[in-house]
């Protein structure tokens, strides 16, 4: 993995559809709107940035320690 490539937030098409799905009910609700839409988007880009930088640190100690890396020889 080259350097900064895991701060791409990678999404699949189904939780790019779930999110959108939720983000429009959201919209469609009385009760919410297009802040609460934009907030739950949001969230979730965050939350997998998240996962994707626990991820790299967690592959980093494990290269510090001098374990294999998972990732295939480039």
């Amino acid at each position: 993995m080259n350097f900064g490539e895991w701060m791409a937030v990678e999404l699949s098409t189904e939780q790019q559809f779930e999110i959108e799905k939720q983000a429009r009910a959201l919209l469609e609700s009385k009760d919410a709107g297009l802040l609460a839409a934009s907030l739950l988007k949001q969230t979730c880009y965050q939350q997998q940035l998240l996962q994707q930088a626990v991820n790299e640190i967690a592959r980093l100690e494990c290269e510090l320690m001098g374990w294999p890396r998972t990732d295939p020889p480039e």
